[in-house]
């Protein structure tokens, strides 16, 4: 009779159980349900147009695009999270007067997917995220996306540290439409010519971002891809206000040492200050940056431009370069007026001769808080050098969803 009632006893317990594993199951599919039901869509449609009129004879090019980019990101499931965003770009004019294909030149492919991950969230803010992503905001690697994963811990007060790792790396917006390194090898880590026949085909990156009071901020990070190059930079944010005056001033200082592995490059040093000082609607920016001469590798394949004010052109990576920059900005309400101004020298290239100037004019105008256009127009001449000189308009008008 025990061993009915002990064997009674345990069916009740594992029915018991059954059911409540059922239920638990039951809970989790459905709230695995909702994280996609109810999952975040954002995006953005617009059109992007530019015509360059080159000094060289028959060589004037012209293109626009209609591009749609859209976003979906589920909601957390068990602190983890799916994100997607498609990138799609359609030909509206294509004019060339010799054999080149501007459009097709910085479209590369017309559909990608600039954001492809999986995100896992730990702590009270921290996270992991692996596949394609966003790397404006964690890193100093160049353009815009990433292939590979990091980690980024922020539990310590005004810390925060990240980590990881990336193999390919793109540029996927309104005017650009790479595509992680398949039809612009030199965005492949493991493309030989560029990075050299012995090097590894990975970037290990680390970053730590300190506030220690509210006026400067101090950003240390270093990158290595080894057998190729490694990166120790130091940047620092500095701000203030004249409150008397309602006067905000400060400036970003930025330094790296560059050490070469790959044969024939030399180490680097690379120096820039930006500071920049606004008085309501008028704020004036300037840039001082420096490069080291001779062979030095001053800005390897991975490595983030230095944040240049001008648009057109940058001294980064050349030879000796000292490159000054100012802009002088206008805001009022939903109009925004800009000219820009940039002169830099370095040694004599045979492609861009011994220095530039840069002359940029901006517009823009929100419409309504979804859309807007910007229409500019840049001059650009060369030293020491023939038929390289242009000038060039470019529109933009974005509307998001």
């Amino acid at each position: 009779m025990k061993r009915s009632n002990a064997l009674a006893g345990m069916i009740l317990f594992f029915a018991f159980l059954l059911m409540f594993s059922s239920s638990v199951f039951a809970d989790e599919a459905q709230e695995f349900k909702n994280a996609f039901r109810d999952g975040k869509f954002s995006g953005e449609i617009g059109s992007y147009f530019e015509y360059k009129d080159n000094e060289a004879s028959d060589s004037n090019t012209g293109w626009a695009t209609a591009y749609l980019t859209f976003k979906y990101e589920t909601l957390k499931w068990n602190d983890l999270q799916f994100g997607v965003r498609f990138f799609g770009h359609g030909q509206l004019y294509n004019e060339t007067q010799n054999s080149s294909d501007p459009f097709g030149a910085d479209i590369e492919t017309e559909f990608t997917l600039p954001e492809l991950y999986f995100n896992y969230a730990f702590g009270e803010a921290s996270n992991f995220r692996i596949g394609h992503w966003e790397h404006g905001k964690v890193s100093h690697i160049d353009d815009n996306q990433s292939e590979g994963l990091y980690v980024q811990y922020k539990e310590i007060e005004k810390l925060e540290l990240i980590a990881g790792l990336m193999n390919r790396f793109a540029e996927i917006d309104y005017d650009d439409g790479e595509d992680f390194g398949r039809t612009n090898d030199s965005q492949d880590l493991d493309d030989e010519p560029t990075y050299g026949s012995d090097s590894k085909p990975n970037l290990y990156f680390f970053e730590a971002r300190y506030q220690p009071a509210d006026l400067i901020g101090l950003n240390p990070f270093f990158m290595i891809q080894n057998d190729y190059a490694s990166v120790f930079g130091l940047e620092t944010n500095v701000k203030s206000e004249w409150e008397k005056y309602k006067i905000k001033y400060g400036a970003n200082i930025l330094y790296e040492n560059i050490n070469a592995e790959i044969a024939g490059s030399g180490d680097a040093n690379v120096f820039a200050i930006m500071p920049f000082v606004q008085k309501g609607p008028v704020k004036l920016d300037l840039c001082y940056s420096t490069f080291s001469d001779g062979s030095a590798l001053n800005k390897p394949q991975w490595l983030a431009d230095i944040n240049n004010i001008v648009d057109q052109d940058n001294a980064d990576g050349m030879a000796g370069a000292e490159f000054f920059e100012t802009r002088i900005k206008y805001s009022f309400e939903k109009l925004w007026l800009s000219y820009a101004f940039g002169i830099a020298n370095y040694d004599t290239s045979a492609s861009a001769g011994n220095g530039f100037n840069d002359n940029e004019f901006q517009v823009g105008y929100k419409i309504t808080d979804s859309f807007d256009v910007n229409v500019r127009y840049f001059i650009v001449s060369y030293d020491d050098i023939a038929n390289k000189d242009y000038n060039k308009v470019e529109t933009v008008l974005k509307f998001k969803f």
